[in-house]
């Protein structure tokens, strides 16, 4: 579901290591030549393991694609003065296919090899090359997430005066450029220390290098350019041409599903549970892989495809009913990620299809079994997408959720007699996105891990639950659970004390340890109803009602005692947004206050 391009460039990115500087980069050399058209990349890389912890580093993985030539230079492990211990042997090498757990057959492999030490710090120093028999990118060069240091960078690029490319760099110097012969040559160096982790830290902020560099002018499959959103619109058009004939059969079995269909709202929302029943997601990266979709017939014949095809198909069966539809690139994830509109280039990682009906857009999520018809999950909205229409494809924006999109809420009927609680939870958003996978899991273990860590916490034992959602076109779910309670409240002479059941909020850096933005793609929104059954007809005087509000959202308790009842409303709204370092004090105030009052018991005085 989250990935549909193979990689058809060696990215140079470093893998998640510990922060601990249990192995560096001493250098990195990465030399890109465009030659005709074949894209030669020969890197050389030093790399030090300071302790045992490090040698988890030391298994070198170099991916490439079918049709690709790699052949691995010398390799040896030195000590720091430089002293040879151990050469690599050819019979070291390791040669696999990159099969994914979700994929039926890809064209990816990766040549592997391990040197290791026992004596720390050691040295593993190697070189390979790649000759790509097609490529749409050159490097790109992303240390946003990476863990280990580079102490010594150098991404170099040559390209002919007659293949211009185009390149984007952040938190880098400019690249040096020269010209040598009918060759233009341009070199950047780069340092990298990685910093801490932090909560909802920014990856648009960070100050990691980023270079990312492309040929303007480009054939895969078809000629392509850069030169334009339009103009690469219209290669992945040209690219996806003619793929969308059904067979006969096909053609009947969509006429007799919309037969009594009276809107094309109807229609497209028939054929796109049709789609959920009797497709299923795989991935499947062959040929030009990542980037060209298997045609409608191939779906028809096998019922499966990856976000491509499954899409191309979708789009093909609502052109076979007459609704128009595009093909639509997005670069989803859990976190937004910046789309520069002022560079046209192939930045996306999976595809939706959008229905531009009448008097709304809706957008489709063509490789999901249970997401309702036209639903924008976390995955995907809020952020730019190439809509690819022939001459002319254009950035669209995918909505955003609104609060009322993510409220979650719970209602608790708690009786302090018994310890008996009976709790309703209707999840909305990412919990729903969550929940929704979690109903098709029966392993009572597992359903009840996931309440623990992610709905109710505190002490109990769950004695049963049951999902429900009213039907398949509602973005929200709900869960009952019954629970008996341990060590719910206590009497302190008049005084009641009740434990709440907080709503956990992330346990953010303080503001002198903080060092980057936060970035909130979403909304989080909860309400909680709570009704305490209180012990013994006492008559109570209720606790203090909360309000708060802030530019970063908001926070509200109110009790109410009714019929030897305490009745809790909570409320909880967290704004979505940016906020700066500079900001980032009164952010922190606002999300402890809420942490503090939640974790908070309720006093009740006996009157």
């Amino acid at each position: 579901m989250k990935y549909i391009f193979i990689i058809l460039f060696f990215t140079i990115s470093i893998s998640s290591f510990c922060q601990n500087s249990r192995s560096e980069i001493i250098e990195y050399v990465s030399l890109n030549q465009i030659k005709g058209d074949k894209l030669v990349r020969t890197d050389s890389v030093t790399l030090q393991i300071n302790e045992r912890m490090g040698d988890h580093d030391t298994e070198i993985l170099i991916p490439y694609s079918k049709g690709d030539k790699v052949s691995i230079g010398e390799a040896w492990i030195e000590d720091l003065q430089g002293n040879i211990i151990r050469k690599l042997k050819g019979k070291e090498i390791k040669d696999r296919s990159s099969i994914s757990d979700i994929s039926l057959y890809e064209d990816d492999f990766v040549k592997s090899f391990e040197l290791k030490h026992n004596i720390y710090p050691y040295r593993i120093v190697y070189s390979f090359k790649i000759i790509y028999s097609k490529f749409i990118n050159i490097s790109v060069l992303n240390y946003i997430k990476a863990k280990q240091a580079v102490r010594n960078g150098k991404l170099i690029v040559e390209a002919p005066l007659n293949q211009p490319i185009k390149f984007k760099q952040k938190n880098v110097n400019e690249p040096q450029i020269d010209t040598l012969s009918d060759i233009v040559r341009y070199q950047w160096n780069y340092r990298y220390t990685p910093s801490l982790e932090e909560i909802n830290a920014s990856l648009n902020t960070s100050t990691a290098p980023f270079i990312y560099t492309t040929p303007l002018f480009f054939k895969f499959g078809v000629e392509g350019s850069k030169e334009s959103w339009e103009s690469f619109g219209n290669w992945i058009f040209r690219l996806n041409k003619n793929k969308d004939e059904l067979p006969l059969s096909e053609q009947q079995k969509i006429n007799s599903l919309t037969s009594n269909a009276n809107t094309d709202q109807e229609k497209a929302k028939i054929l796109y549970q049709y789609l959920q029943d009797y497709t299923r997601y795989i991935n499947v990266s062959i040929n030009l892989g990542g980037l060209q979709t298997y045609p409608a017939n191939y779906v028809c014949s096998n019922r499966y495809g990856d976000c491509k095809a499954l899409t191309n198909y979708m789009q093909a069966i609502l052109k076979h009913v007459g609704i128009k539809s595009y093909y639509t690139l997005i670069n989803a994830g859990d976190n937004i990620i910046d789309t520069d509109i002022d560079f046209p280039s192939q930045i996306f990682n999976h595809v939706i299809l959008t229905i531009p009906f009448e008097n709304d857009t809706t957008y489709l999520e063509c490789t999901s079994k249970n997401t309702p018809f036209g639903y924008i999950g976390t995955f995907t909205q809020g952020r730019k997408a190439l809509l690819v229409d022939e001459n002319n494809s254009h950035i669209v924006n995918t909505p955003c959720l609104t609060p009322q999109d993510v409220l979650c809420t719970r209602n608790l009927y708690v009786d302090l007699n018994t310890s008996m609680m009976k709790l309703v939870a209707t999840e909305r958003g990412e919990k729903y996105e969550q929940t929704s996978y979690l109903a098709t899991e029966v392993n009572k273990n597992v359903v009840d891990k996931y309440i623990r860590n992610n709905i109710l916490s505190g002490s109990y034992d769950l004695l049963d639950f049951t999902f429900e959602k009213e039907n398949r076109d509602s973005a929200k779910i709900s869960l009952s659970v019954n629970c008996k309670i341990h060590n719910l409240y206590k009497m302190y002479g008049e005084n009641l004390i009740i434990s709440p059941f907080t709503i956990n909020m992330p346990s953010y850096e303080s503001p002198e340890k903080r060092t980057s933005e936060v970035q909130l793609d979403y909304p989080e929104y909860y309400k909680d109803r709570i009704e305490y059954t209180l012990p013994d007809n006492n008559v109570f005087q209720k606790p203090k009602d909360i309000a708060i509000d802030s530019d970063f959202g908001k926070y509200s308790l109110k009790f109410e005692i009714k019929d030897n009842k305490l009745i809790v409303n909570k409320t909880i709204l967290i704004y979505s947004g940016r906020y700066t370092t500079t900001q980032y004090p009164d952010f922190y105030k606002f999300i402890m206050s809420i942490k503090n009052n939640e974790i908070k018991s309720y006093f009740l005085e006996l009157l």
